[in-house]
């Protein structure tokens, strides 16, 4: 079958991705409440540190009286007699929840793949296959992030030339829109990249992360304008949706905090939701792409 046959046909990857989600929901919830466990014990290291200051602080009303407020945080974080800073909150939290996810990863691409509910012990079992795995992998993009950080410094760089040397705000403003475009474009390749080294590991049971790649390199080569396509549409409604729905947050004055933190945790539950629909919408096209194979 030829690569533009084959293109027009994977299109339906990006709605079978939605149903195939749908109906290996119990992963998102599963994610999900893994998530909120972390920052239940997160929120809870926070809360024993500045509740001795906070509530007796004015800044308490603002928080808490009517809504969340960010301009409060932000304000707290100004003063050095609150100690309400970024060290507050441990970082190890967030390492523990990537680690999960990494461990995760390999059972979520594997119930995707074989389009089952897989057991417990099936589930954790492709996990742990796959985990070392995974872990060379994000190696390996940790590596290829270095020299997309030096053109991020290059081209922040050359922004600020422009921004000095313009009469005008208006090239500076379009210089940094540029840079962003141009960062943004090439973090969802190199994701896009990785994602599809993924799949194949647990498709083919390819052992060598090298090799996974080499190959998720050639898919992207003869097949970029529809993988592209497929990852660009699903991040770009993920990202519209959530940043409507931090808009609302932040706009709408709720009379009780809880009703935020349940919209905050459904915004959560929809990025999870998002991110599984890449994963599953990725794993339906390399699927057909080998079926369609002589």
């Amino acid at each position: 079958m030829s690569p533009e046959k084959f293109d027009t046909q994977a299109k339906g990857a990006f709605a079978e991705g939605i149903n195939l989600v749908w109906r290996r929901q119990r992963l998102v919830w599963w994610v999900f409440v893994v998530c909120l466990i972390i920052s239940h014990f997160a929120a809870s290291n926070v809360i024993a540190r500045v509740t001795p200051f906070l509530d007796y602080s004015p800044a308490a009303e603002a928080l808490l009286a009517r809504s969340f407020h960010f301009t409060a945080i932000i304000e707290l974080n100004m003063r050095p007699a609150e100690y309400l800073d970024a060290g507050t909150t441990p970082g190890h939290y967030a390492l523990i929840f990537f680690l999960f996810l990494l461990l995760a990863t390999g059972g979520i691409i594997e119930s995707y793949w074989r389009d089952a509910t897989l057991t417990t012990a099936e589930f954790f079992q492709s996990c742990g296959f796959y985990f070392w795995r995974f872990v060379r992998l994000v190696c390996f993009l940790i590596l290829c992030l270095i020299p997309v950080g030096i053109l991020a410094a290059i081209l922040e760089h050359i922004t600020e030339t422009v921004d000095k040397n313009s009469v005008s705000v208006m090239p500076g403003i379009w210089a940094q829109i540029l840079t962003v475009t141009i960062l943004l474009i090439l973090l969802m390749i190199l994701r896009l990249w990785f994602d599809m080294a993924e799949v194949i590991a647990v498709a083919e049971g390819e052992v060598r992360s090298r090799r996974c790649l080499a190959r998720s390199a050639a898919l992207l080569r003869r097949h970029f304008g529809t993988l592209f396509w497929l990852y660009f549409r699903i991040s770009v409604i993920a990202g519209v949706l959530f940043f409507i729905g931090i808009h609302f947050i932040a706009s709408f004055r709720h009379t009780s905090i809880r009703v935020e933190l349940i919209c905050l945790q459904i915004l959560v539950l929809f990025w999870i939701w998002a991110r599984l629909w890449q994963r599953a919408s990725e794993t339906i096209w390399y699927k057909r792409y080998l079926i369609s194979l002589p």
